[in-house]
């Protein structure tokens, strides 16, 4: 199976996935499978899919994402390279936080899209993204906040994981100087994957084989 057709399969399964009560309904909770390049070497997790990136299928849809269309273009890249989801693919109900379960049921497909991908660097934004990530990508090297490169690399198939807020919680901040840190720290950690490019195709795992997301301990 050829990666654009494992891509078909996944969204497929997501759009189907009815393992949640009462999300996945069309234009209520509906879900969207991840966006954008499945050959980007920047992978962004979010949180869960808001209210107005249904209709579109696109996470980070106008909103806080205008906050993240500075960042790219700080960065010198478009959307369209990065390859964008959320640890809940659905839209939960007026804009609730997600519960555990729902984390857990939905880690199966960031798992399948977190190998698809097999990103250089991985950015958590906010904090569902940073436990699950945390722990589907145990072996991955966090780097600090503000963003620091690193000064070498602990494997050549490994990635990076990065963690901030989310751009929502930022801009209801209305700190300028906050929003500058932000950017600056995000742009320059997206622009120092894309200089790097994408890993070479390699059999080694860049994440941990055990964890398909159904066992993962939230609390």
């Amino acid at each position: 199976m050829t990666r654009q057709e494992r891509r078909e399969l996944l969204a497929h399964d997501v759009k189907a996935c009815r393992r949640c009560p009462g999300l996945n309904v069309p234009k209520k909770t509906e879900a969207a499978p991840g966006w954008g390049s499945i050959d980007s070497p920047v992978m962004l997790v979010g949180q869960s899919l808001c209210e107005q990136c249904m209709e579109p299928q696109e996470p980070f849809y106008e909103g806080s994402g205008s906050l993240l269309d500075e960042i790219f273009e700080k960065a010198g890249c478009h959307k369209a390279d990065l390859f964008i989801t959320n640890a809940v693919h659905c839209h939960p109900p007026r804009n609730r936080p997600s519960d555990d379960l729902e984390i857990v049921n939905c880690s199966t497909y960031l798992y399948r899209e977190l190998d698809l991908v097999r990103p250089r660097l991985i950015i958590g934004l906010g904090g569902d993204a940073k436990r699950v990530l945390t722990f589907i990508c145990r072996r991955a090297r966090e780097l600090p906040w503000p963003f620091e490169a690193p000064r070498n690399m602990r494997s050549k198939t490994m990635p990076s994981l990065i963690f901030a807020k989310h751009p929502s919680w930022v801009k209801r901040q209305h700190r300028s100087e906050l929003e500058t840190e932000y950017v600056n720290s995000l742009s320059d950690a997206i622009s120092w994957a894309m200089s790097r490019g994408p890993f070479e195709s390699s059999s080694e795992p860049t994440i941990e084989p055990t964890c398909g997301g159904m066992v993962l301990p939230l609390s």
